[in-house]
């Protein structure tokens, strides 16, 4: 036992924020090697991220709260943890502070031996969660500590000392998970989220020891190789794919029905909260079918699934990349490449007659799309504050530096939106107007993505786009002007006259005026708009070389096809991708409009 100058002999509110948020920024700080030993149940090495998201949000959440009573401030800290819960042990720890909240909540501070019964109900509460619990996972951990509290806290006099006790059989716990999983023995680590929650406990006790985080030295708690850890249990399949996460707000919502309903869907599940919120989390095959069984409960948000094997097979080859890359929804670029180069994406508000929808998140582009010739109103909004802070602070707790590359201030809000939020979260983030949308942004956010994964800084990164904006170009062959008009950007008076005489326009968002829409040619026919297109792009790449072409469209997938193979028989050049345009094309330029994005060096 070790001696103590602090004598805390009892937590009210503003206390236990404290401790919790030295708890938060211990964990943060080793989220990276968390992430490195992550194996279980899937190495696909986010567990440190999952976590220190989860805390981060608990932190901002809860930083104004001023409640003396340790009741109020718990809820408090449990709904912050619920709401950013990500990830298993994420959820997990989530639901561990929403049962200790639960043993508290008329409290307006706790003692010892208060405290220990809280940690035995929340440890509990935690194990509820979990479909189908395994020994040598943070549970483990959670479970062993709380019992050591329960069997000793009448033995001390102060929250310090008790807790330094704690931590030290906490830390003996982790290190036996090590023989009771078959994949941690294999890769020669502890559990990741174990360890994770060691490292909380770790934060506290310092922090109650010295009332801050200021270490003269850098210790591991536990020391143990970190290289090569993924390399060891590498695995080619898994029976389930994709983590997939949301949470359900509703009404005294029936958790044990909603966990019988998608336990059948695959493994790894979690369902934590309260009555009225409830997060969950699954290992499965069928992401969209959880959501529509989620549905029947309550209303959804906070929608995730991830490519957990793309996530594994990136960590077997990437290099070291510091620098994380942000967009937003009206970039054009397939799940394939926005997964393999871990490009996050901020998504715009869609409002179509009257119903407003995230884009790629409650609705996919083609179906939006298809409702487009029905609609009687449509119209974009640029990402929420929301959803950029959640962004920037996942980024933040993965990437060293981070540059966000948006859609043209000239038509939208989005890019200054973007940049203040990252100014308030990050040191010095990088945020570039990059005068472009749909193929065109898709094809310079690329090249970003690769430059990152190259180990390239923000600033460099951010650089080379401002070069690159002034060399991509995006044409638009229209097949109606209806939308246009609506849209307001066409005359009505002129839109009149162009569908009397079936004029099929070219729209450009040109570099040279930061992005700004204009019509650049006034065709007869689809087959002379098409014509004319590339006749226009050949004028824009004259002289340039290295082209790279892609090729978007709004429910005109024979129109993109006849443009491709023109493109490939005059540039011989070969399109890097093609794929449905971002609703916020389709809602100026309507059904039928197909984009040709070209990015070229001098």
């Amino acid at each position: 036992m070790k001696s103590s100058t602090t004598r805390i002999q009892y937590l009210d509110g503003i206390r236990f924020k404290r401790v919790v948020n030295a708890a938060a920024k211990r964990l943060i700080e080793k989220h990276g090697h968390l992430n490195d030993i992550n194996v279980f149940p899937v190495p696909d090495g986010d567990t440190g991220s999952n976590m220190a998201g989860t805390m981060d949000n608990v932190i901002k959440k809860s930083a104004n709260a001023l409640d003396q009573s340790i009741g109020k401030m718990s809820e408090i800290i449990a709904e912050s943890a619920l709401l950013g819960a990500r990830g298993n042990s994420g959820v997990i720890l989530a639901q561990f502070l929403c049962g200790f909240s639960e043993s508290v909540k008329d409290l307006q501070r706790v003692t010892l031996k208060d405290f220990s019964h809280a940690a035995s109900n929340a440890s509990q509460r935690a194990l509820e969660a979990i479909s189908e619990p395994k020994e040598g996972t943070i549970l483990t951990v959670i479970r062993d500590w709380s019992e050591h509290l329960s069997a000793n806290h009448h033995k001390y006099n102060n929250f310090h000392d008790l807790l330094y006790d704690s931590l030290e059989h906490a830390k003996r716990s982790v290190l036996s998970t090590k023989e009771m999983l078959a994949s941690l023995k294999a890769a020669d680590v502890v559990d990741a989220g174990a360890l994770g929650f060691v490292y909380l406990l770790e934060g506290i006790v310092e922090f109650t020891e010295r009332g801050s985080l200021n270490r003269q030295e850098e210790q591991s708690i536990i020391p143990e190789p970190s290289k090569g850890v993924h390399d060891r249990v590498a695995v080619a399949s898994l029976t389930f794919s994709f983590c997939t996460e949301c949470m359900i707000s509703g009404d005294n919502i029936d958790r044990e029905a909603l966990r019988e309903e998608i336990g059948v869907l695959g493994d790894s599940l979690v369902v934590a909260g309260t009555p009225s919120n409830v997060r969950v989390h699954v290992h499965t095959n069928e992401p969209e079918t959880v959501f529509q069984i989620a549905e029947k409960y309550g209303v959804v948000s906070h929608k995730k699934k991830d490519d957990m094997l793309e996530q594994h097979k990136n960590l077997l080859t990437s290099k070291e990349q510091r620098t994380g890359i942000l967009t937003d929804s009206t970039c054009d670029l397939p799940d394939e490449l926005l997964k393999k180069y871990d490009i996050h994406v901020a998504p715009l508000k869609l409002f179509i007659d009257g119903n407003e929808l995230l884009d790629k998140v409650d609705i996919s582009t083609e179906v939006f799309n298809k409702m487009l010739p029905d609609s009687k109103s449509v119209k974009t909004s640029q990402p929420s504050p929301g959803h950029y802070k959640a962004l920037y602070e996942d980024l933040k707790a993965n990437y060293e530096e981070v540059v966000a590359l948006h859609v043209m201030a000239a038509h939208s809000g989005t890019f200054q939106s973007s940049k203040n939020m990252g100014a308030s979260i990050l040191d010095n983030p990088q945020a570039v107007d990059t005068y472009t949308l749909t193929g065109g942004l898709g094809l310079i956010t690329l090249e970003a993505a690769k430059l990152a994964q190259q180990g390239n800084g923000a600033k460099e990164i951010a650089q080379r786009v401002e070069d690159m904006r002034n060399n991509v170009f995006v044409l638009v062959a229209m097949d109606t002007v209806d939308f246009a008009v609506r849209g307001g950007r066409l005359n009505k008076n002129i839109g009149t006259v162009a569908k009397l005489l079936n004029i099929k326009p070219i729209l450009e968002f040109a570099p040279k005026n930061e992005g700004r829409c204009g019509i650049v040619a006034k065709c007869f026919g689809v087959r002379h708009s098409e014509a004319r297109l590339i006749n226009l792009l050949k004028k824009r790449v004259m002289g340039k070389t290295n082209l790279r072409f892609a090729i978007t469209h709004v429910e005109a997938p024979e129109k993109a096809k006849r443009l491709a193979d023109m493109i490939k028989k005059e540039f011989h050049s070969n399109i890097e991708f093609e794929l449905q345009a971002a609703p916020v094309l389709g809602c100026y330029s309507g059904p039928g409009a197909c984009a040709v994005s070209v990015l070229c060096d001098y």
